[in-house]
């Protein structure tokens, strides 16, 4: 039985496998999606400029879409990078503190030169909320000078410089472990193939499944975070490519059946 219409009811899945068949990502919290189809037409004519026939070439095809969920596969793919378990990674970290007794005590274990981990720490203007002086790391305390010892975490100044409840903000970089993705400048973007996943009805309310395949799919490095109030989805934009292993012409199929359809004999 040929099926002919149908109603899209749902977009469930893309999931990706590289040119060779191994998996890469799934994308499963779809908010739309797009398959753009265009075809380049030049006329024929002849005399007075009537149109005699038409000259069809350049098929193309574009999948884009948005994912509700910030996407690491994804992200490799459209990076041409890829995501590394780093045992000490390096991050800026900032320490709302007060001092107390001529000291304070930041949250975690600064990392850097020896002497100079941390290279600045400043001092809070209690009438604005502004930073004000600025306070370099030293052997021994001083005058606009501190001390750090990364074992204990512990800062010192001088004594009585300061008065107990005065609040200091600390920048210094820390180590964690991660994990970790570089855009790295000379590394793009990568193709792989495609499986988008659908259900739909037809006018007797019949399920159907619904899968798309492009057998090439050229992704584009060109992709926007929006940060803010606004939640962050992911973007994406791939292009269909001829001349596939195996189907040299195809841009996409389109394949329709039963919800429960079993096995073919």
């Amino acid at each position: 039985m040929i099926i002919n219409d149908i109603t899209i009811t749902s977009l469930e899945t893309i999931t990706a496998f590289d040119i060779a068949g191994a998996y890469r990502f799934t994308l499963d919290e779809l908010q739309n999606a797009k398959i753009a189809n265009t075809q380049d037409k030049t006329d024929i004519t002849g005399k007075g400029g009537r149109k005699l026939n038409s000259l069809k070439k350049n098929k193309a095809v574009v999948i884009s879409g948005t994912n509700g969920l910030v996407s690491g596969g994804l992200l490799e793919m459209q990076t041409g990078s890829e995501f590394k378990s780093v045992d000490n990674a390096p991050i800026r970290w900032t320490d709302y503190l007060t001092i107390t007794g001529d000291a304070a005590t930041t949250s975690y274990k600064a990392v850097g030169t020896a002497g100079n981990e941390i290279e600045t720490v400043y001092i809070k203007n209690a009438t604005d909320g502004t930073l004000g002086e600025a306070l370099t790391q030293d052997a021994a305390v001083a005058e606009g000078k501190f001390t750090y010892d990364p074992a204990t975490k512990a800062l010192a100044f001088a004594e009585g410089a300061y008065e107990d409840g005065t609040e200091i903000v600390v920048f210094y970089t820390r180590n964690i472990k991660a994990n970790v993705l570089e855009n790295i400048s000379d590394t793009y973007s990568e193709k792989c193939q495609l499986y988008i996943d659908a259900f739909g009805e037809d006018k007797c309310n019949n399920v159907y499944r619904v899968q798309f395949y492009i057998p090439r799919a050229d992704f584009s490095g060109n992709f926007d975070f929006e940060l803010g109030d606004n939640q962050t989805v992911h973007a994406f934009e791939a292009e269909s490519l001829a001349g596939s292993c195996g189907s040299a012409g195809t841009l996409w199929t389109y394949t329709v059946f039963g919800a429960n359809e079993g096995d073919a004999a």
